[in-house]
Order: structure tokens, then sequence, then C-alpha cells
């Protein structure tokens, strides 16, 4: 996990400072002063671009991505509207920093040697990236996440204390290839229970219970070809019997957490949780 963040951010960095090394020295004869107009229009522009980002975002979460009717499945549909907008508001609000930043960097890059254009761009072009690489840690869709399996699973009729007592997991085929991985790779969303008996799942399109005779082994595997990986989360896989009324491996991922983090700590405790209650030793579930 550590070399893998290594990698990345010192691959940035090394970029970064090559690409402005190699640009030094091009500069016109223009003036390197600051610009009121200049920081003006930046500002503004950079403005623009977060408050639409802003209202994109807000209007996404709390319209679950412009889906109104949950009265039937809608996961499906809502991880495809969720794509495009995490694209479009992740980009709107990342270009709204980097025209701020802009604004006030460009005369201190034009000074130690870069064109003009090239040092009105290098900061709006470095906020994209770095606001990319952020969100591989801060999950900026975990209420949304959370938000909908709450709306969803109310109209079927389980009540907010239910809800309370389980929780939000997605679910996955760790046999799924990457056509599977479009959006999200969850296939269903929605809460998970332990009771006395049974481990319990109500989702979006999908419901079931399992025994403990049905469960033939419980699995800690990360996902190598995920973003989880960087953060070191290892899913819990359940492995089913034959006579189990769901698929031969179910894959479990903590849904609804505001960072990576936070999500690796609750399947940690998700997993001691199963681990525990299927050695006949149940524990509450906590979020």
């Amino acid at each position: 996990m550590f070399l893998v963040w290594g990698l990345l951010i010192g691959n940035l960095v090394f970029w970064s400072a090559f690409w402005v090394w190699r640009e030094r020295g091009r500069a016109s004869t223009t003036e390197s002063g600051p610009d009121f107009f200049h920081v003006i229009f930046f500002v503004l522009l950079g403005g623009f671009f977060l408050m639409v980002a802003l209202a994109g975002y807000i209007l996404c979460v709390f319209t679950t991505c412009l889906t109104f009717d949950l009265s039937r499945p809608v996961w499906n549909v809502v991880k495809r509207k969720l794509f495009i907008a995490n694209i479009l508001v992740s980009l709107a609000a990342s270009l709204g920093i980097g025209f701020v930043l802009s604004a006030f960097l460009t005369p201190a890059l034009t000074a130690i040697g870069l064109d003009a254009g090239m040092a009105n761009m290098l900061p709006v072009m470095g906020s994209v990236m770095l606001f990319q690489v952020a969100q591989l840690w801060i999950l900026i869709w975990a209420p949304l996440e959370k938000r909908l399996i709450e709306r969803r699973l109310f109209v079927q009729g389980i009540t907010a204390d239910q809800v309370r007592g389980g929780i939000c997991v997605g679910l996955s085929n760790p046999a799924s290839g990457m056509l599977k991985r479009f959006g999200a790779i969850e296939e269903d969303m929605g809460v998970l229970w332990l009771s006395q008996e049974q481990l319990i799942f109500r989702g979006d399109n999908s419901a079931f219970s399992l025994t403990r005779d049905q469960i033939t082994q419980i699995e800690r595997r990360a996902d190598a070809r995920s973003t989880t990986m960087l953060a070191g989360i290892a899913h819990v896989i359940l492995h089913t019997s034959a006579a189990a009324p769901s698929e031969r491996e179910i894959r479990l991922h903590t849904e609804g957490h505001l960072t990576m983090g936070r999500k690796r700590d609750a399947m940690n405790r998700l997993g001691d949780a199963i681990t525990m209650w299927h050695s006949k030793a149940p524990v509450p579930l906590q979020s």
C-alpha cells in the first residue's frame, strides 16, 4: 500500500518538476508582475466553476442522481448516472480551484521563466491531477450511497431503527470481469444484519438470509484491481454451500464512509463480527 502511494505521488511530483524545469527560459518578453484584471477574471471564472460543482453535488446527493421513483430497483441506473456525475462534478471543482490558484500563482511562475500561457494553465492542470489523487482517499459520494440505501429500504417497509441496527454494505461477485466495474463494481446496495441464527441482507434488488451451515468459508481478500488496495482493505468474501439461496461467493463492500481509512476500519469490524457470529459468538454490528 505504501509503495503504491509512494509511486503515485512521487511520479506526479517528478513529472511536474520536470515539466516546469523544461519550460523555464521559454517565456516571451511579457510583464511578469501581477495584473489586477487577470486576477479578477480568473477568480470570477474559478468561482463560477466552484458554484457549478457545489450545485451539481448537492443536486445529485439530495435527488439520488435525479432518481425519484424508489418503488422499484434503481441501483443499476443510479450507478451509471453517478459515473457521469463524478466526472462532471470533479472536473468543475478542480477547474474552479485551479483557476483561483492561477490568479495568484501565474506571476510567480512567469517570474521563474515560464511562458505566460503555460503559467496560466499549470495551476489548473495541477489542480485537476491533485483532485483526482485526493478522490482516491476522500469518498465524496458516501452521503449519496447512504441516502440511497436508506430511502430504498424505507419504501420496502424497513424502519429507521432497523437500518441503524445493521451496516450499509454493497455486494459484488469476486469473479466478475472488468466490464462489471463500469461506474461501480457493486451489483447491489443494502443493509446487513446478524441475527441470532441468520445473516440477513436486504438490498435494492435482492435479499437473502444465510445460516451458519450455509456459509462454508469466510475469506478476507484484497481486490488488486480496485482503488481499495490503496487503503489496505481486505474485503470479506462469503463462500456459501450449494443449498444457499444466493451466489457461491459474495464479496462485501462497506458503504457510506467519507474516507478510505474509515471504510477499511468498518470492513475490519464487519469481518470480526461475521467471524465471531459464525463461530456462535455473535456481536452487535456498528456502522
